[in-house]
């Protein structure tokens, strides 16, 4: 996966928003999945996934799909970034 940034962050929880809370920590995770797998692809194939994308957070989410962009104080909203949060601390703690 490459680099995460702000708005790859903002993206991830506008997709998860979208799924039912119960489900939102594994979403968070999936994408964070398809990022790595969609940057694997590029790296050998010098194009994009079809179904992921380009290897970042931002670009699985898209091809997710995402929910409206919601102010990020909105407590849906606020708990699906933390959902994604999560999930990089997690996979991060997971490589190192």
């Amino acid at each position: 996966m490459r680099p995460v940034l702000a708005v790859d962050l903002l993206c991830a929880g506008r997709a998860v928003l979208q799924v039912p809370v119960a489900q939102r920590d594994d979403c968070a995770q999936g994408l964070l999945t398809a990022a790595r797998i969609a940057d694997e692809f590029r790296a050998q194939m010098a194009g994009m996934h079809p179904e992921f994308g380009d290897g970042t957070l931002a670009s699985a989410a898209r091809h997710a799909g995402m929910a409206r962009e919601p102010a990020i104080c909105e407590g849906a909203f606020a708990g699906a970034l933390i959902s994604v949060l999560q999930a990089i601390r997690d996979t991060h703690s997971i490589s190192r």
